[in-house]
């Protein structure tokens, strides 16, 4: 178990100089700030009501959901055929078959980074209203 730099100054003799140490405490000093303006520091904000409630069109909303499942048709349908042609290369060529993989796994990450960028910007634009 490691010990904190606290606990190190207090193990060494280190101890913090009276003024900072004041300063810790409740109603110590603080630099700056005078007890007359610490009651302006803690002035609380007025009460603005409830949130505004973005509502979006329906026509966009199915549409952006289309998209989504689009998207993730695409990848299963990838995901699918990258594990049939592993099934396949693992029974026909054998454990050398995997090499025949790799750029079907990359085209696959590439294809996940690709829906991610696509539907975060997508989602955006269809949040800020455009």
């Amino acid at each position: 178990m490691t010990r904190g730099p606290r606990s190190v100054r207090l193990l060494t003799g280190h101890r913090r100089p009276a003024a900072a140490r004041s300063a810790y405490r409740p109603g110590g000093p603080i630099a700056g700030v005078g007890p007359q303006t610490w009651a302006t520091l803690n002035v609380q904000g007025r009460a603005v009501g409830r949130a505004r409630v973005v509502t979006l069109p329906p026509a966009q909303l199915a549409a952006f959901r289309r998209r989504v499942w689009a998207w993730r048709l695409l990848l299963a349908g990838w995901l699918g055929v990258t594990g049939l042609a592993g099934w396949l290369a693992l029974r026909w060529i054998g454990p050398a078959g995997f090499a025949c993989l790799a750029p079907m796994v990359a085209a696959l990450l590439l294809l996940v980074w690709c829906s991610i960028v696509d539907l975060r910007e997508q989602e955006s634009e269809l949040w800020c209203g455009r």
